[in-house]
């Protein structure tokens, strides 16, 4: 396949008439947005991977296969070298053809990472809902919706990676025409619209329970800011699907396809916050002992006490069998035949007794979720 020569340079379109091309200084568009990006909710997002595989390797010793996020900061290095040898965010007439070709590869690698690291977050997510409540209903929503996002992700990426016979035809522009590729701007508009379902979907299953759960004041801090900053990600996700359709039909794509790239960049930031979220409260007990009201050991939780003026409370040891503590009531005083005491039982077991100790629940408190629960015993003589 023949291609157009400007200046003795050839490249993969040609010039609009009347367009002075200049490859020393060529036309950018959003590439400061790409670097400030990179460069501090980048380093940011980096910051807080890095407290994750510390906290989770040194403190609790249980990484698993989604701390592998460590993949996306990889995605955005691709897509910044991309940028920095004049591919993305420039003109294909103002590039000569082989920074064009460099520019597809890097994305034909970056967008099967981009899809996988985005399932893998959300997945990281979903297993730390498994640990907020038992209740039938809700872990089988739980397990529902990460079937859905390991789905739609294998699809997706499978897609992304093999959708063009020859392969090459994905990224090298003598091989565009000799075979057959999936249509990829209308694959980009269905992973959007994916991410939005699932987004949305993923930040309002655990609503419901963790307003009927009695936490800490820090830890409901702690997850309204999770949810918070997780919400945005779906807010990202519409702005870049409005970007999107303008890749229909696009044969300037390193151009077209800033913008859109832009928020691809955000998107995967905050996920990347967001999955490490659940880790910060063990992190910072360990280096910030007195913020968090500890002394940055770990200790088993004190016996909860209780006193009435009619009788003496005590806690017998708790078991991986109970609910709640059991509270027996005796030494009744002698000379009062009938009367009524209330009570408060409160389980605040410590998950360094040996139950739980690597889970991001385990991680996120040591000491888990207090339930509480008050009665009134009324006894005569």
């Amino acid at each position: 396949m023949a291609y157009p020569v400007t200046n003795g340079v050839t490249t993969f379109l040609a010039p609009p008439e009347g367009y002075v091309v200049d490859f020393e200084h060529p036309q950018q568009q959003n590439a400061l947005h790409h670097y400030l990006i990179f460069g501090i909710l980048g380093s940011l997002a980096l910051f807080c991977l890095i407290q994750r595989l510390y906290t989770k390797h040194f403190l609790t010793g249980s990484l698993k296969i989604d701390d592998a996020l460590l993949a996306s900061v990889i995605m955005q290095s691709v897509q910044i070298w991309s940028i920095s040898i004049g591919g993305l965010c420039h003109h294909a007439w103002e590039m000569p053809i082989e920074v064009f070709e460099k520019h597809m590869l890097s994305s034909y690698i970056v967008a099967p990472i981009f899809i996988t690291c985005n399932g893998l977050s959300k997945t990281s997510l979903l297993t730390f809902y498994l640990q907020i409540s038992p209740q039938r209903w809700f872990r089988i929503t739980i397990w529902t919706t990460i079937v859905m996002v390991a789905c739609y992700t294998v699809v997706i990426a499978g897609l992304l990676l093999f959708g063009c016979k020859p392969i090459r035809a994905a990224f090298d522009p003598y091989e565009f025409g000799t075979g057959t590729c999936v249509d990829l701007p209308s694959l980009y508009i269905a992973i959007a619209v994916a991410n939005i379902v699932s987004d949305v979907v993923l930040f309002t299953i655990p609503i419901p329970m963790i307003i009927r759960l009695k936490m800490p004041t820090a830890q409901k801090i702690g997850a309204a800011l999770m949810f918070g900053v997780g919400s945005i990600t779906v807010a990202t996700s519409i702005v870049r699907m409005v970007y999107l359709p303008s890749l229909l039909g696009a044969v300037d794509i390193p151009w077209v396809a800033a913008p859109a790239n832009v928020w691809s960049f955000v998107e995967v930031n905050l996920f990347i916050i967001c999955g490490s979220m659940p880790t910060f409260r063990k992190f910072l007990k360990r280096f910030l002992p007195k913020w968090m009201g500890s002394s940055g050991q770990s200790h088993p939780s004190k016996p909860t006490t209780f006193d009435t003026s009619q009788s003496k409370l005590h806690r017998q040891p708790h078991t991986g069998y109970t609910q709640f503590d059991i509270v027996e009531l005796d030494n009744f005083s002698e000379h009062k035949k009938e009367g009524v005491i209330q009570a408060t039982v409160a389980d605040v077991e410590s998950k360094r007794s040996g139950r739980d100790d690597t889970s991001e629940e385990a991680i996120l408190d040591e000491r888990s979720i207090a339930y509480t629960k008050t009665f009134q015993v009324q006894y005569s003589a």
